[in-house]
């Protein structure tokens, strides 16, 4: 299978500016410094990135280079073990880690027996599937992630009977559903469009586009949508506002995801930014993204936690910030890393090695990552 390496650059560069966010979040949220900057550097909604990039590349295999690929449950078994052991034993890893770091001052036969207890509801947290991400907080968008994917086969298949009854299912999750998994349903989707037609997205000339003379108003356009999120906290959008917004279930989150389907189409359009995309500091990090994403939070959470100490030799809260910034970001890259080579990779492998041997020898592809 052809593997899009500037699109796990892109991936790598959402994951970071996870790390920019939720580090600048966690003490100046409510500055107008941190609403501005968030609109510009926009890592909350790098999520609905996420969700769009993996809606496109688990999709890939079923539309290119053909739709031989055969969907059915011999199919879909090892689809759904490679899956959850790629996502599961990394996040559990890193849960574990998170839940001993929180109880760090127990002492160990108490830290031994309310684990066992579930007093905490580790167990619940494992399982992602109860709406419950005490002890990792963005633990939330893996909920999603993992729920959104297992429906991938069976919508590409509706994707390869008829586009138009794929765009209405969109539009009937649209208007029936309002919770997390029914708004990251509806961005994989956009990613498997995105997949559906890349070929076509790829040739497309913008210049002969009656809209290219406005080329500069439709980024901006685009940019303050993936931003909207945002420019709301800013500019309320008001009682009415939310009113239509609830009348037909629409969640800021839907424009984002449409904001980030459309920067994905720019990106595959334009070879010159995929030249950029993939200079090698960049596919390196989009290859530890997934282990960025999982202990970052550690380091956020722990100089957030010791910022007084931390920063009692720095002359002022200027280099105090800068200093604590990138002690976070090299922390986390240096940590993501290592955890990328111990856990990270043998859970891919794993994956793929238990979904082989479900898979009859005929049937046997060359796994998406």
């Amino acid at each position: 299978m052809r593997r899009i390496e500037y699109l796990d650059s892109v991936r790598g560069l959402a994951a970071f500016a996870v790390v920019i966010y939720h580090f600048t979040g966690w003490r100046w949220a409510e500055t107008m410094e941190f609403k501005l900057g968030a609109i510009v550097f926009n890592g909350a909604d790098a999520v609905s990135l996420f969700f769009v990039l993996s809606g496109l590349v688990l999709s890939w295999k079923y539309f290119h280079p053909d739709e031989s690929l055969a969907i059915n449950a011999a199919h879909y078994r090892p689809y759904v073990i490679n899956r959850v052991v790629r996502l599961y034993l990394p996040f559990l890893a890193a849960l574990t880690v998170y839940y001993v770091y929180g109880h760090r001052h127990d002492p160990l036969r108490q830290l031994v027996t309310e684990f066992l207890k579930n007093t905490y509801h580790w167990f619940e947290e494992a399982l992602l599937v109860r709406g419950k991400h005490d002890i990792y907080g963005p633990g939330w968008t893996l909920e999603v992630e993992m729920a959104a994917s297992l429906f991938v086969p069976f919508l590409a298949l509706l994707l390869r009977h008829s586009r138009q009854l794929f765009v209405g299912l969109m539009l009937a999750v649209l208007f029936i559903g309002s919770g997390l998994i029914f708004w990251g349903i509806q961005h994989f989707c956009l990613g498997m469009l995105l997949a559906y037609f890349f070929r076509q997205i790829e040739a497309y000339d913008m210049r002969q586009a009656s809209w290219y003379r406005y080329r500069y108003l439709v980024y901006i356009a685009v940019l303050a949508l993936f931003s909207i999120r945002h420019i709301t906290r800013i500019y309320p959008i008001g009682d009415i506002g939310n009113y239509w917004m609830g009348i037909f279930r629409l969640d800021l989150f839907h424009f984002t995801g449409l904001a980030s389907a459309l920067m994905l189409a720019f990106i595959i359009n334009r070879p010159q930014l995929q030249r950029w995309l993939t200079v090698r500091p960049l596919l390196f990090l989009g290859r530890i993204s997934y282990s960025v994403y999982l202990v970052h939070w550690f380091f956020v959470a722990y100089v957030m936690d010791h910022w007084n100490k931390l920063t009692v030799h720095l002359p002022g809260p200027t280099q105090s910030f800068w200093g604590m910034l990138g002690l976070t970001v090299v922390s986390t890259l240096l940590t993501a890393t290592v955890f990328n080579v111990l856990v990270e990779r043998p859970a891919i492998r794993l994956g793929r090695k238990l979904s082989d041997r479900l898979t009859p020898r005929a049937l046997r592809i060359q796994h998406a990552s």
